[in-house]
């Protein structure tokens, strides 16, 4: 059995979107000191979209936002 049968399709999609908001994290730091917040902006927005699409996922495993909150 290989590795991919081993992640159900969710959990595969989970983990792309942590790397993704892993990468635009970085991304937002790099740009966090520049004079214009134009590159800062679209990497914040892409991150708000990324975690809309983790929420949505979420929801799959019966897990809220409100239950992550500790």
């Amino acid at each position: 059995m290989n590795h991919q049968e081993l992640v159900s399709k969710e959990i595969a999609e989970v983990i792309d979107i942590l790397e993704q908001v892993k990468d635009v994290n970085r991304m937002i730091s790099i740009h966090q000191s520049d004079e214009d917040d134009l590159m800062k902006d679209q990497y914040t927005h892409r991150k708000e979209n990324l975690l809309e699409e983790l929420k949505d996922l979420l929801k799959e495993f019966d897990i809220q936002p409100t239950d992550l909150a500790a």
